[in-house]
Order: structure tokens, then C-alpha cells, then sequence
């Protein structure tokens, strides 16, 4: 073919800035382009002469992963339009100067997402063409700015929040002791995108699947974890984390993602709290809303029978083999926000999904999407895994006493102890929002009543409601007064005898053990058994105080105890068994840094907290990350004498304009877990 009269093109100008502030996605640090599905964005083709419309033409095409077909999406020859179109692929050249041609590309609002390959053709009257392929390829992401958009959310400040926020707040304890901690999500830094998109591929996801927030969603909830297929993190409750960083530790997703992508290879280790903010972090920069999640005292049902079933012998002590159940303190996840086309209208909405699951789903850890309508309604045989995702919110706990003969009886049944104070970050600032009724009704009303019975007719091992006999003595745990970790504690059981004619004879046994968050034992720190007798219509107060010393050295990271109670009327044969989740406070990691800063430029942090403990604290470090500064960083730092005060001065560099807060955290062999937020504003 001759040469003569061709038209080549000379280079694409993918116009990032314009693009990137009409798509809100100029925050990503990634050199290509990142668009949203369903939203047009330009171009400008470049020529080596004059572009002629009589005489000359452009085609474009977009390509997607390895031997793309047009069958499943991932090969698409755009079809050249003369007017805006709506909902589907198309380009019109929307003007030209000279060499200069400006073409404007309607996208689809159900295209596949990835990173897709632009050749552009120019052609001449007499099918003489150039075929240029652009070097960098164009990140097509999820829109929620869109009404097509299957992820579509209306409410902007919402919708600011849970997609362009990149700071976020999550909380843990127990519901009558909540703290807060704080995670950079860094969703816009260059490494969270490439390992969401790496994440999908190793995944072995159907590319016909890409443009399904639903699949995606469930697919990513699997590669977090590593148990199946060498996702991103190892889960680790035991403890010993020698070979890898203690999840405590952790303060937000980019050095995690850093690690992961430069070895393919799953990071240690980690748990709930962090898969909830890595499942954040890939979900936002997805462009899939998303918020992190607490729920306290989240149940653990094995077995699908919507109770939480622990046993105990005569006298009180917990059974362990029989212990398949347990009660989380609490337990982190991800809302993410998407219709249900593959459910009935009006299932849409936020939707459960758990990055750090427990079971299996589909033959595969993972857990969700599981929509918060049908976990509410016990709409529980609807996809997926929302009949677990029901027990933990909202199952009944049945405690049992285990006779030496093997027979048993429910002692006590809690139908209101499971899924309180449901929590996550309020929208525009850092506080703590409760969502408890959006995943159910208030306890004990006729709706959650009828919510447990049509969630129980669907279940194969359905719970029976256990109606309790009479009982004259009445026990009240009363709360526990706010203790620092490194003081003594004291657990306070009311013993009231309502009948006011006969004295009540009794044994009380109180157990407390270290625990993890996750409600598992580790060690028995104090028990004791005491036979009382209360009068006639009076009443007391029974105490037992546990010292520092009793459990210093059995405390976990999480700095848990549960006291167990198992008390016996022998006038009457009543039985009571309660229980008291405690979490040690401590102290607050002080942040300072300088209200305003100058983009590019360095400055000093001073971190700053007293030792609370009597003892050395040892492999001490100080981590420090945020969005807004260059990096992240760990900082060894020399053993601290007891009550000595610790103070670090280090300099870091401010890289992206506005409103930026610093996550700092504290950790060392005897105290661990302190945290700290800096907020700065960052100046051109």
C-alpha cells in the first residue's frame, strides 16, 4: 500500500486534569487516566498534517486483558456517533483545529472496569489507515455519580464520605466501653488501585463478571484473606506474631498493599479491624461505597441454628469441648452500597460483606454481599450468606447446664445480648454513628419478634424459644467502673431476694479469664465460690476484685476479661448464669502537629503518652501514617522506664493539598495498641 496521502496519528493527549476533575478521580497518583463507567470523557488526537473531514476518518477501539472478544465486553469497537448518547458506547468528534481533533467517548454505565487498551485508526477515503495504540492504559472505574450505575448513591455528602473520603475511624471494645481507633485508607494512592485490579485477575474471575459490583464485591471478600487462594492478609488470633507485624500494629492499608504487591504474597499478619479497612480502601477505589463496620457482641453461629449455645457443669465452669459458639466483643466489616438485580426490588442498599471470614461460602472463605433489608426482615434464604450474617446480629444466646448424666437444660436464654451498638464513622466528621436499626428492629418489639420467627422457619435446626419457670431471686452484674490498664478492678453482682417470707440459700461462683476480642478464652485469672445466704426480701452486693497483679502478665493486645457468673438457689433449684465483657482503657498517644503546612515541605511531629504499667516497656515502635504525607513510617524507640513519659519528635513531608490528619499508633511487648490522630491543613 503506498504511503502517499496517509493520515498517521502523531500522539493521543488523554487529557488527565479535565477528565480527572469531571470524573472526581484527580486524587488518584496514578500516571494514566481513571475514568467512571457511564460518564462521557474527551480526548485530543494529534496529526501529522491537517485533519479533513471530508477526506479523512477516526476509529476507536478499547481493548481489555489478554485476547480480548467482543462477546463478554472486553473488546470494543466504538461506533462513531454524530449526537450524545446515553447508556452505551459511542464517540463523536466534537471539534478540530488544523492537525488538532477533540473527540468526546460515551461509556456504558454496566461496562466492564479495569485497565483497558486504546487504539486509535485514522483512515483516509481510500481505506488507507493508522492504527496507534496509546502507551498508558485508561482505568475505567464504578460511578456512583450515576443513576444508571448499579452503585449509584444520590446523597452527595454521603456519597463524599464513603468514596472520596480517605481517613477514616473505627471502633472497638465492647458495647459498654466503645473506643475508637483511626485508619488511613490511602485508597487514592497508587498502590491500592493496581492491587485491587491485580486482586480480580488472580482471582480467576470471569471477565464477564467485571462489570458486576455484586461478584466483585463477593470475589474481593475472598482475596483478602489468604486461606484459599494467596490473598492479601493471614489472619492471626493466637497471639504469637514473631514472623510477622502484630495486627495491633497497623494504622492503614498502603503498607500493607506495598508489602503484598511486592511479593505476591500474603502479608502477616491481621485481623478483623484490618481486612475491614483494606476491604474499605479497594472497595472506594473501586468507586463502590463503602464504610467500615463494628458491630459488639456479634454472634458466632456455628452451626446455622440462630443461637449461641455455651455449656457449663453443675458448678460452673465452662465446658470447653463442647464450645463451638462464641460471642465476639466485637467484630469489624464492610457496608458496601449496590442495587440487587439479582434479588426482588427493594433489596438494595447497603449490603454485609466480611473480608476476614470464618466460614465457608461457595467453597470458599468469604462472607456477603448480604443485603441489610433481608438481615433486618430474617429474610434469610436470600444470597448471600445471610442467615450468618443474621445470627451475628441479632441470634439469641442459650446458656446450658450440663448434668453428669449428660442431660442438659437451658438454663438461661438472652434474646437481646447479640449485635448492640452497631457502629460506624458518621458522614463529615469523627464521630461515632449508631446503625444498629438498619440492620434491625428495636429488641423485644413485635417486629424483631417477627423478624426471628420467619428467619427461624427457614433454617434446618430451628431455635426453640425457651419460655424461663418463676424465679424469686433476682442477679444483677452491675457495670464496671472505667479502669486503666495497670489498676486493680472490681466486678459487683447485686443479689436481690424478692420474697419477702423465706431466706434464700445460694452458691455463686464467679470466674474471670484474660480473652480475646473475638470472645475465645486464653487464661483463668481468678475464680472463686462462696455460699451466701440472703433474708427475707433483702438484698446484697457481692464482690470480687481482681488486681493488677493477677492478670498482668494475661492480659492479651486487646486487653479483655470476661467474668463469668453461675449461681445456684438450693431452695428452689433456680439457676442463673450471666456473664460481664471488660475492656481495660489506655492511655491516649498525644498528637501535635502545626495547624498549616506548606505542600511539599517538611515538619515536625511530636508523639507524646505517660507509662501507665510498673514495669518496663520493651521492642518499643512508633508507626505513623496518612494519606497526606510522603510514605508511612515505623520508628524503633528505646525501652520506657514505669510511669516514665515518652515523648518523639520526627520530621515528615506534607504531598497533597487540604485538610489532612495524621493516624499515629504506639506498640511494645507488655502495652500495645495506643493511638493518636493529627489533623493539618496542607497549603499550595
Amino acid at each position: 500500500m503506498s504511503e502517499e496521502g496517509k493520515l498517521r496519528v502523531d500522539r493521543v493527549h488523554l487529557l488527565k486534569s479535565i477528565n480527572g476533575w469531571r470524573h472526581h478521580t484527580a486524587d488518584y497518583e496514578v500516571k494514566n487516566l481513571v475514568v467512571r463507567r457511564g460518564q462521557d470523557f474527551e480526548i485530543e488526537i494529534v496529526f501529522d498534517k491537517d485533519f479533513k473531514s471530508d477526506l479523512h476518518d477516526i476509529s476507536v477501539e478499547l481493548r481489555l486483558g489478554h485476547k480480548p472478544v467482543i462477546s463478554d465486553g472486553s473488546l470494543v469497537e466504538v461506533p462513531r456517533v454524530t449526537s450524545p448518547v446515553v447508556n452505551d458506547w459511542g464517540f463523536d468528534i466534537t471539534r478540530h483545529d488544523g492537525s488538532s481533533v477533540r473527540v468526546t467517548i460515551y461509556t456504558p454505565a454496566d461496562c466492564l472496569i479495569g485497565k483497558y487498551k486504546m487504539v486509535v485508526r485514522a483512515t483516509t477515503e481510500k481505506m488507507k489507515y493508522d492504527e496507534y495504540e496509546v502507551a498508558d492504559e485508561i482505568y475505567v472505574l464504578f460511578n456512583p455519580w450515576c443513576e444508571a450505575d448499579a452503585v449509584y448513591m444520590a446523597d452527595d455528602k454521603k456519597r463524599d464520605e464513603y468514596v472520596l473520603q480517605d481517613f477514616n475511624q473505627y471502633y472497638w471494645g465492647n458495647s459498654d466501653s466503645i473506643g475508637k481507633s483511626f485508619w488511613s485508607q490511602a485508597q487514592f494512592e497508587p498502590v491500592v488501585l493496581e492491587c485491587a485490579f491485580y486482586l480480580l485477575k488472580a482471582s480467576g474471575l470471569s471477565r464477564y463478571h467485571l462489570g458486576n459490583p455484586v461478584q466483585i464485591a463477593r470475589t474481593l471478600s475472598s482475596m483478602m484473606n489468604s486461606k484459599d487462594n494467596d490473598g492479601v492478609l493471614v489472619g492471626n488470633w493466637t497471639g504469637e506474631y514473631e514472623d510477622g507485624t502484630s495486627p495491633t500494629e497497623w494504622s492503614g492499608s498502603e503498607a500493607i498493599f506495598e508489602q503484598y504487591m511486592a511479593t505476591k504474597k500474603p502479608v502477616k499478619y491481621g485481623q478483623c479491624w484490618v481486612f475491614a479497612g483494606l476491604g474499605t480502601s479497594v472497595f472506594r477505589a473501586l468507586g463502590i461505597p463503602s464504610r467500615t463496620v463494628t458491630t459488639f457482641e456479634a454472634g458466632r453461629d456455628r452451626d446455622m441454628s440462630l443461637t449461641i449455645d455455651n455449656y457449663f457443669d453443675e458448678h460452673g465452669s465452662m465446658i470447653s469441648d463442647m464450645q463451638k459458639d462464641f460471642v465476639w466483643n466485637f467484630h469489624v466489616w464492610n457496608d458496601i452500597w449496590m442495587t440487587r438485580p439479582d434479588m426482588p426490588d427493594g433489596y438494595g442498599g447497603w449490603q454485609a460483606l466480611d473480608t476476614c471470614p470464618q466460614e465457608l461460602s461457595g467453597g470458599l472463605h468469604r462472607c456477603g454481599p448480604a443485603s441489610l433489608t433481608a438481615v433486618k426482615l430474617g429474610h434469610v434464604y436470600y444470597n448471600y450468606d445471610t442467615l450468618f450474617m443474621f445470627a451475628e446480629v441479632n441470634g439469641e444466646e442459650v446458656d446450658w447446664v450440663v448434668r453428669e448424666s449428660g442431660k442438659m437444660y437451658a438454663a438461661h436464654v438472652d434474646k437481646r445480648r447479640i449485635g448492640k451498638a452497631i457502629s460506624t464513622k458518621e458522614v463529615g466528621a469523627f464521630r461515632r454513628e449508631d446503625i444498629t436499626d438498619v440492620y434491625k428492629f428495636k429488641e423485644g418489639t413485635g417486629e424483631e419478634r417477627a423478624a426471628m420467627y420467619e428467619a427461624t422457619k427457614h433454617v434446618k435446626k430451628g431455635k426453640q424459644i425457651y419460655e424461663e419457670a418463676e424465679k424469686d431471686v433476682k442477679f444483677v452484674i452491675k457495670p464496671i467502673e472505667e479502669t486503666q490498664v495497670g489498676n486493680d478492678v472490681t466486678f459487683r453482682l447485686k443479689i436481690i431476694n424478692e420474697n419477702d417470707k423465706e431466706s434464700r440459700e445460694m452458691f455463686v461462683t464467679v470466674t474471670c479469664y484474660s480473652v480475646r476480642y473475638t470472645g475465645v478464652k486464653v487464661q483463668e485469672i481468678l475464680k472463686k465460690k462462696e455460699d451466701l445466704t440472703v433474708a427475707a426480701g433483702d438484698k446484697t452486693v457481692h464482690k470480687i476484685t481482681v488486681s493488677a497483679d493477677d492478670y498482668r502478665t494475661k492480659l492479651t493486645e486487646s486487653a479483655s476479661l470476661v467474668f463469668f457468673v453461675m449461681a445456684g438457689v438450693r431452695n428452689t433449684a433456680q439457676i442463673y448464669s450471666g456473664r460481664k465483657h471488660f475492656v481495660f482503657n489506655k492511655p491516649d498517644l498525644k498528637v501535635e502537629v502545626p495547624e498549616q503546612v506548606k505542600h511539599r515541605d517538611s515538619f515536625e511531629v511530636a508523639l507524646s503518652f505517660t507509662n501507665p504499667l510498673p514495669e518496663k516497656l520493651e521492642r518499643c515502635i512508633f508507626r505513623l501514617e496518612s494519606p497526606g504525607i510522603e510514605g508511612h513510617m515505623a520508628v524503633k524507640y528505646k525501652d520506657v522506664a514505669p510511669k516514665e513519659e515518652t515523648l518523639l519528635r520526627v520530621k515528615i513531608v506534607a504531598k497533597r493539598p487540604g485538610k489532612r490528619h495524621l493516624n499515629a499508633s504506639f506498640h511494645s511487648t507488655q502495652l500495645t495498641g495506643l493511638t493518636g490522630m493529627g489533623s493539618f491543613t496542607v497549603v499550595e
